[in-house]
């Protein structure tokens, strides 16, 4: 059994791929990405009634939705930052402005805070199919917890970070806008966030070159499943069905989602079409 402690994402709820595109894939001037190209989905793929019309049903998220996470680099992500310093460059000032809008698709999976940050071209993205998720994104994955990636922001021991964002939960039919700077350096963006219906699922984007936007570019994406903890979808391991912070270790690799089977504590109804994408992001250059 995991320590438990409180974030932001667990407290918010108490109380209410690789590369998403590569660069020779992306279509400006309002075009959706024409072909899947690690985890982002055309438009074609899309049903007319992906979207719901409504937030959620009374009582989707139980009390402790988001699961705590102790996390394999601290036990908690303030206790990581008080002995912290600034190692590396501040964020941006200046460059390019970049308008991100998110968009859960889904009628039964919240989405956790997200996390978003611009990076230097040389630097690991946020995530990658078909490889280990990264001790910052097993909190998110598990129990949307986006501490320790703030943390390591913050103190951007490397300065391969010019920019980091952050927003807050988004549930299904919603939209949520944040903005994020680029520049030379720091040109492509990435985010992750937790499919808060999950035991360890997440979605997001990697590898988008903010600096070469020149007019709006709409993506698609589906759910992955971060392979660090088994799907088993019952009492005490998933956030969803109540508190609980036990693990059941997977060790494995990230993965597309197979969605909610509904054959132990899970409902059949927490599940999506996972052929099809979970969110919609929409990246605006304003200068």
């Amino acid at each position: 059994m995991r320590i438990a402690f409180v974030t932001l994402a667990a407290a918010a709820l108490a109380t209410a791929a690789g590369p998403a595109i590569a660069a020779d894939s992306m279509m400006s001037s309002h075009a959706m990405k024409p072909a899947m190209a690690g985890g982002a989905m055309a438009s074609g793929a899309m049903s007319s009634g992906a979207m719901s019309s409504g937030a959620m049903s009374s009582g989707a998220m139980s009390s402790g939705a988001m699961k705590p996470h102790a996390g394999g680099m601290a036990a908690d992500a303030m206790s990581m930052a008080s002995g912290a310093k600034q190692m590396g460059a501040g964020m941006l000032t200046k460059g390019k402005l970049i308008r991100i809008t998110i968009t859960d698709l889904t009628d039964s999976q919240p989405f956790s805070p997200s996390y978003v940050e611009s990076r230097t071209l040389d630097s690991a993205p946020l995530f990658k199919l078909g490889e280990k998720a990264s001790d910052a994104l097993v909190p998110v994955a598990e129990g949307g917890d986006i501490g320790m990636y703030s943390v390591l922001a913050a103190m951007n021991a490397d300065s391969t970070i010019g920019d980091a964002e952050l927003a807050i939960h988004t549930l299904p039919g919603q939209t949520r806008t944040l903005t994020v700077r680029v520049d030379a350096k720091h040109p492509l963006i990435d985010g992750v966030w937790m499919l808060g219906r999950t035991n360890d699922g997440f979605s997001g984007f990697s590898g988008i070159d903010g600096e070469k936007l020149r007019a709006p570019m709409t993506i698609e994406v589906r759910g992955y499943d971060a392979g660090s903890e088994k799907n088993n979808e019952k009492k005490g391991y998933m956030p969803a069905l109540g508190f609980g912070n036990m693990r059941d270790p997977e060790n494995g690799v990230i993965t597309y989602h197979t969605g909610i089977r509904g054959d132990a504590d899970a409902p059949k109804s927490w599940n999506w079409d996972v052929a099809k994408p979970v969110a919609r992001i929409t990246f605006t250059p304003l200068g």
